[in-house]
């Protein structure tokens, strides 16, 4: 019987030191705090007893060494936060030093295995990075914040403070996706102790330069600079571009209002090429590109810092001009000035093609000169050098243009001379305003040539074959009238009277030729001439029955109309003028049917009834033009 009972109370014994062995496991053996930890720093306890269900937590700090109850210190707050986790934030005058934390709960007190090294360093930050945030795709914010003593192993103690605003980070992490999948913005992740990254800080209105600070538990660290761009980097140069593109249509319009086109072998030319063309010799004009290259660069310069300076860093001032901006457009007018008088005083370049093409920039007569390549090749150096460096910077960091500097400036005045040098020193060269073919009294063809700086000793090409001039002809071939403004070749003229000896072998009967007169200094100036002119002989509608006549019905339809004559090529255009209009229509290529040389049909809408005119022009510029009245 005593060994019965002795027994029984032996188990009564083990079961309740059991249960109170169970019920004293409160924190977790394996816990490990930070290295260290500051005054205000909020550490996580885990601990299998822990039930959010029930959350009151009393932690208190002992000094290392000290069981005393006088020497601890009650945590500011301490609750559990989840299941086996409980938060406990430490006060925020706790003195530097080594201390031991006790934790009751549910009745049970229980010290954490190892101890918490508090320090006081300072939070430092030493910049914001980018100095400029600009917005992301989401219409946010994301930049990062570069210092010392942040706190990675517990994200939440860490807080951006904006002066003015207070704190601003609602969600922390640390890991970034948690930070991009995010609806709780700004959220802050710390990739280390010395950097952590803001994303998605929506700004407030014309909020642009603003001082923050971040605060690590209780300490704070002094405030740094960051400024808030209203546009992205990419904003800034596509509005830029859009702004100058306006300006520049508007300006355009204004321009060449009541300007038309121009008309050169053939080939249309808008009115805006008319800022490149010299009209003298229908070339482009190297002086007037290189003018109107450096203008609108700088232009498009100039409004892209303006955007810089007043979005990106809300300056509200008009960017400076700096003196070697007005050096390089003094240069360039200056140049464009003395080309015109060194034109008007020694005569034009050679024309050279007929078209005019991007090539006319570096050659003269279709020669192409050193002096004028070198011209052009600075030309593109300076304004895409100009270019590239002002698009290159951050609009963050942009103040003012590139500079140009002396050498530079020097160097282009050297290349302008140059330029303005080969004009005045090379001869003038052909140019042709006119030219028709016929025949003189025994039947020979003759090439009849007009225009300036015609040399009566040049070489002649039809066709790309030379004309042979005959020294024992009995009458001399070429026929020159002087020009009455000979210049420095007494040999140039006006007007050539040219006659295609018999022996030339070259069939001028029908088509269009080529003509070339090439100088004694090898420019050259190219046209073209026809032996069936087209001509306009009837304009009928198809069904009226009628043979002959220029008289159509009236109407708001679209009426086919048969143009009879000769002279008529493939490819042909051609242009309605209805009765009381101002300016002609030019027919859709599909609206005009080459059928042979003698015939062509076109649709057109006849209009009201009047006087019409009608203009037929082959592809090579030759044109008729008849008046058609409409009944």
């Amino acid at each position: 019987m005593k060994r019965s009972i002795t027994l029984l109370v032996m188990f009564i014994v083990f079961v309740l030191v059991s249960s109170l062995n169970s019920r004293a496991a409160v924190v977790d053996g394996s816990n490990r705090f930070p290295a260290t930890v500051s005054p205000g720093q909020t550490v996580t306890v885990s601990g299998p007893a822990f039930d959010p269900s029930k959350p009151a937590v009393i932690a208190k700090l002992y000094p290392l060494g000290s069981a005393d109850d006088k020497d601890a210190k009650e945590a500011k707050h301490a609750e559990v936060t989840a299941p086996k986790q409980a938060n406990v934030t430490l006060p925020d005058n706790l003195p530097p030093g080594r201390y031991y934390l006790k934790l009751t709960y549910e009745g049970t007190t229980e010290q954490a295995p190892g101890e918490l090294r508090v320090q006081t360093e300072s939070v430092k930050v030493d910049s914001a990075h980018p100095t400029t945030a600009y917005k992301n795709a989401k219409g946010g914010f994301n930049f990062e914040v570069i210092g010392q003593n942040f706190n990675r192993d517990a994200p939440e103690d860490n807080q951006i403070y904006i002066s003015g605003q207070g704190p601003i980070i609602k969600d922390w992490s640390a890991d970034k996706q948690h930070c991009d999948e995010s609806t709780s913005l700004p959220c802050l992740w710390v990739e280390s102790s010395e950097k952590l990254h803001v994303i998605g800080y929506k700004a407030d209105p014309y909020q642009g330069l603003l001082s923050f600070s971040v605060k690590v538990g209780a300490a704070q660290s002094a405030e740094k600079k960051l400024m808030l761009s209203r546009m992205s980097e990419t904003g800034v140069l596509i509005f830029s571009a859009l702004i100058f593109l306006v300006l520049g249509s508007i300006i355009y319009l204004l321009v060449t209002r009541g300007m038309r086109d121009n008309i050169i072998d053939g080939k249309r030319y808008s009115p805006f090429w008319a800022f490149f063309l010299d009209k003298q010799t229908n070339s482009y004009s190297l002086s007037k590109f290189q003018l109107f290259a450096y203008f609108l660069v700088f232009i498009f310069g100039y409004l892209y810092v303006f955007l810089c300076r007043w979005l990106v860093q809300w300056q509200f001032a008009l960017p400076d001009v700096p003196n070697s901006f007005s050096g390089i457009l003094a240069i360039s007018a200056g140049t464009t000035l003395a080309a015109a008088g060194a034109t008007a005083t020694r005569g034009s370049k050679g024309s050279g093609p007929v078209r005019p093409s991007f090539a006319d920039l570096i050659t003269t007569g279709g020669q192409v000169v050193p002096e004028r390549f070198q011209f052009f090749v600075w030309t593109l150096v300076a304004c895409f050098g100009f270019l590239a460096l002002l698009v290159s910077q951050n609009p963050a960091a942009i103040e003012g243009f590139p500079n140009f500097p002396d050498g530079l400036l020097y160097v282009m005045g050297l290349s302008a001379g140059g330029y303005l040098g080969g004009k005045l020193a090379r001869a003038a060269g052909p140019v042709i305003r006119n030219i028709a073919l016929g025949k003189d009294e025994v039947g020979q063809h003759i090439i009849v040539v007009e225009g300036e700086n015609l040399s009566k000793d040049g070489d002649f090409f039809v066709n790309g074959n030379k004309l042979v001039i005959q020294p024992n002809a009995t009458k001399d071939l070429v026929e020159p009238t002087p020009q009455e403004q000979k210049g420095p070749d007494g040999t140039f003229c006006s007007k050539l009277k040219i006659t295609i000896a018999t022996t030339a072998n070259i069939d001028l009967s029908a088509g269009d030729h080529d003509f070339r007169i090439m100088n004694k200094d090898g420019q050259f100036a190219d046209a073209r001439f026809t032996a069936d002119h087209p001509e306009i002989t009837s304009v009928l509608d198809t069904t009226s029955g009628a043979t002959s006549g220029k008289t159509i019905t009236s109407g708001n339809a679209v009426t086919k109309i048969r143009i009879t004559g000769s002279g008529f090529r493939p490819g042909a255009t051609v242009k309605w003028k209805r009765a009381g209009a101002t300016d002609p229509d030019e027919l859709a290529p599909d609206a005009v049917i080459f059928i042979d040389a003698q015939n062509i049909d076109i649709q057109v809408v006849p209009g009201d009834k009047g006087s019409a005119t009608l203009t037929l022009a082959t592809p090579n510029g030759f044109s008729a033009m008849a008046t058609v009245t409409v009944v």
